[in-house]
């Protein structure tokens, strides 16, 4: 997506998003409040949504939920036991996509891309999964 392409950027992830049919995992270090209301209400009823961050988690934590009482989806929240930079999301356990710019901020101020993550896949989500399960829980 070129760069101010934001509007691209969030429908592409949005039709990501959309397919899931049991979790979703998030790993991105700046994710904010804005995502949880931009994204999260596009998710499927009784899909689980872990969110593996950095910074952010005061913002994040009223709307996730305060969604969760209006929407049948499950919020997780935990920080990465060790720092982390890129972005990735991965859906049901079976695919996986990494993203050039913070899923916050799209393409807002420069080309970015979402890629589906092939060869690497089960090393990527690996590496995800045992951050996700040793790191600090929130919600």
């Amino acid at each position: 997506m070129p760069a101010g392409g934001v509007f691209d950027y969030y429908d592409h992830v949005r039709k990501i998003i959309e397919g899931a049919a049991t979790d979703l995992l998030f790993v991105d270090p700046f994710l904010d409040g804005a995502f949880v209301g931009r994204y999260i209400p596009h998710v499927r009823p009784g899909v689980t949504v872990r969110l593996l961050t950095l910074k952010g988690v005061p913002t994040i934590l009223p709307g996730a939920a305060l969604l969760m009482q209006q929407q049948a989806v499950t919020i997780q929240v935990r920080t990465s036991p060790t720092d982390m930079h890129d972005r990735y999301l991965f859906v049901d356990g079976t695919s996986g996509y990494q993203s050039g710019a913070s899923f916050k901020d799209g393409a807002m101020k420069a080309p970015t891309t979402v890629t589906q993550i092939t060869d690497a896949l089960i090393a990527v989500q690996q590496e995800y999964e045992s951050r996700w399960a040793t790191g600090k829980i929130y919600l």
